[in-house]
């Protein structure tokens, strides 16, 4: 199957510890992670980098939540 299976909708977002998160759960591990680039420097850029993956995430994670709500709202 690989990438090209198609996804159900339900099914498309983050998974931690098997709970799938919302794109409002990876804008915060995103803010926190950036608070840590800014308060630790020793790491370099890693987590900048990290922040940055978790936004993205968050980002394809919200249309399919929206479609979702409205599902929701029209049944």
């Amino acid at each position: 199957m690989g990438n090209s299976a198609p996804a159900k909708s339900s099914l498309i977002g983050a998974r931690l510890n098997g709970k799938i998160m919302t794109a409002a759960e990876c804008r915060e591990i995103a803010e926190r992670k950036m608070g840590d680039a800014v308060g630790d420097r020793r790491y370099g850029k890693e987590p900048r980098a990290t922040a940055q993956a978790w936004l993205v995430l968050a980002e394809r994670i919200a249309p399919t939540e929206a479609i979702e709500v409205l599902k929701a709202k029209g049944k």
